[in-house]
């Protein structure tokens, strides 16, 4: 505020003595006032001034004033720039770069036609000028993939392409459009490239998935004798970690430690990554034990590789001896368990953060909310959107896809519905959520409704909305529109049926009695039908009771797996319901002699917040006996309803 004033009070002072002062004199006061001025209401004091002086038709202070760090709105960068008479090629960039930086508004011309303008006026750009319009094509690349080849060739024309900045912002570009060829065309044109340009091309080949062709070009740059930085280092080392080589790997990390390069956090990060992706844990722990400064970024990818590897156990050790957790950490560890399955441990540590004064974002939310779904904590998740609403964390409605999939898991559809109905995203997710959600109810009809609505609205079905889909058939017996939607997949939707789509037939048409059909479309497949297509075969075949074809499908399975006994108790069913006594006794003494046995079922209720889990025959709960009470006055009841 004082410096506020005091640049007022400067600027008042010229005003008064403008009459008196040289023009040289009123630009250079003006020059110092824009040095300090911190907003536009002291610019547009300032541009008053140079208006009232005369000074606004020196191009040098113009420039100024249309580069000041306190102009930010692009109209008013546009009405400074119209009244300079003859604006250079400074003053052009400086003009493109503000719409850049700020954006655009509706009363200024996007950069491209700024550009295009410049042209007419016969000013001639520089490397300068194309690094703010590639900066421009790069935030839309959808509209602007023709423009870029345009600019390419004006970076051509103009000499600039031996600008290796340019050339980088090209391949950048060119990578964000999924064109690595072309990128890799710009960087074979350029006569000597520097160490920004190979890790570029080399970046570029990282993010489209190649990693033997950037190992294959970081190979050719030390036969150069270029000695890489710590960017190129991890880039080549995520370049490892994709193509999941450990002998690459290992080779990699020995040139790294001969190599004498500083190795920053973030490479010994890289590197802890790369040998997970590898597969290889033990590498990555041992690495991680003979680090001696271990940062917050270090410690959470150790963990995330934990997770990632299936070892939650030595992941939460890991977590509990961190020195400094961030919400980083807390996220991989409740996103870990969840997708562990150890839902219930996902939300006693998603408790846990309120005691540690660790306030949740978006994404914890979301993996909690999905923790919700996988153990039927409703009471949490209707709380979790609770918080959601109170602290207006949603208001993209990025969050309603996961509590449209929290409340249909748990067992409340209609809250589900309401979500739906209310979001400001219907976006492909919470299509699929609430289609999912309501062939998971057996609201078969409504599902198909959403489905056409969908299809209305101009929104692609992806994969999983299909398998929503054709699970609402399937449980509602829809053979015929099941048929149509499958046969849609590719005729229509260009989707590939994938093994779960097939799965889903096959329910479908066991379902119905259909079982030589559903044989006929598992020999078909053009991909190994898998333990859950025979599994389904399977006991489609215990309710249809047929024997021959369940022998078959528990053969196929047994081949997949010979220990799962639940296999063989299907079997078994299938033989008791057709009185053939000798082969139930075969399978029981398989079982017996194999030692096997059928994993009790489970079961989890959700009371007050607290989620309680029962086992088939358990006796462990404190109120077992109020348990069983109960449940055989409701069996008394059902059979009074009965009757």
């Amino acid at each position: 505020m004082i410096g506020a004033k005091l640049c007022m009070q400067r600027l008042s002072c010229l005003l008064r003595t403008r009459c008196s002062s040289t023009l040289d004199t009123n630009i250079k006061s003006l020059l110092s006032l824009l040095q300090t001025a911190t907003d536009v209401r002291q610019l547009h004091q300032i541009h008053a001034h140079m208006i009232i002086s005369g000074t606004i038709k020196d191009t040098f202070a113009a420039s100024r004033l249309l580069s000041s760090p306190a102009l930010v709105e692009p109209s008013y960068a546009r009405l400074i720039f119209s009244q300079i008479s003859s604006p250079n090629l400074f003053i052009w960039n400086t003009l493109i770069k503000k719409l850049v930086e700020n954006g655009m508004d509706s009363m200024s011309p996007p950069p491209l036609l700024v550009y295009k303008q410049m042209l007419k006026t016969s000013v001639r750009p520089n490397s300068h000028t194309f690094m703010y319009l590639i900066k421009a094509l790069q935030a839309q690349l959808d509209l602007y993939l023709h423009e870029g080849e345009a600019i390419h060739s004006n970076v051509v024309k103009f000499g600039c392409d031996s600008s290796q900045f340019v050339s980088s912002a090209l391949l950048g570009f060119y990578v964000a459009c999924g064109f690595v060829d072309r990128a890799r065309r710009v960087f074979d044109k350029i006569s000597e490239p520097g160490l920004v340009l190979w890790t570029a091309m080399m970046r570029a080949y990282v993010c489209a998935n190649v990693s033997e062709e950037a190992l294959r070009l970081f190979g050719e740059m030390r036969q150069l004798g270029f000695m890489p930085d710590p960017v190129t280092l991890a880039t080549i080392v995520s370049a490892c970690g994709q193509l999941g080589n450990l002998d690459t790997a290992k080779v990699i990390h020995g040139f790294i430690t001969k190599s004498g390069v500083e190795v920053d956090a973030f490479v010994s990060s890289g590197l802890l990554g790369m040998y997970g992706d590898c597969g290889s844990l033990e590498f990555t722990y041992n690495l991680f034990c003979e680090m001696s400064a271990k940062n917050v970024v270090i410690w959470n990818t150790m963990i995330h590789q934990c997770a990632k590897n299936g070892n939650m156990d030595l992941a939460y050790q890991l977590f509990k001896m961190m020195p400094d957790a961030d919400i980083v950490s807390w996220n991989t560890m409740i996103g870990g368990l969840a997708h562990a399955g150890r839902c219930k441990e996902a939300l006693a540590l998603f408790n846990e953060m309120e005691l540690y004064g660790v306030k949740p974002n978006r994404l914890t939310l979301s993996i909690t909310l999905s923790a919700c779904a996988g153990l039927g904590a409703l009471d949490t998740g209707t709380w979790i959107h609770a918080y959601i609403e109170k602290n207006s964390l949603n208001s993209d409605g990025s969050l309603d896809p996961g509590l449209i999939d929290m409340y249909a898991k748990c067992g409340s559809i209609d809250k589900a519905l309401q979500v739906f109905e209310k979001t400001t995203r219907t976006d492909l997710f919470s299509w699929t959520s609430i289609i999912c959600g309501l062939a998971m109810h057996g609201h078969a009809k409504q599902a198909i409704h959403y489905f056409s609505q969908m299809l209305e609205a101009g929104v692609q079905p992806d994969d999983v909305t299909l398998v929503g889909i054709l699970n609402a058939c399937a449980h509602s017996g829809f053979l015929d529109q099941g048929w149509q939607y499958f046969l849609s997949m590719e005729k229509v939707h260009s989707l590939t049926p994938k093994l779960e789509h097939y799965g889903c037939m096959v329910d479908l048409l066991g379902r119905m009695g259909y079982l030589k059909e559903a044989y006929s479309l598992i020999r078909g497949m053009p991909m190994e039908p898998n333990e859950v297509i025979w599994g389904t075969l399977l006991s489609a075949c215990r309710v249809h009771n047929n024997v021959e074809l369940g022998e078959l499908a528990a053969q196929r399975l047994l081949q997949l797996d010979p220990t799962d006994p639940y296999i063989r108790v299907m079997l078994s069913n299938i033989y008791a319901e057709a009185s053939r006594w000798d082969g139930v006794m075969r399978i029981r003494k398989e079982l017996k002699e194999r030692g096997l046995r059928k994993e009790p079922g489970c079961s989890s209720i959700e009371v007050n917040g607290v989620v309680y889990e029962f086992l088939v025959g358990d006796s462990l709960h404190a109120q077992q006996i109020e348990i069983h009470s109960m449940l055989d006055k409701l069996e008394i009841m059902l059979k009074i309803g009965c009757h």
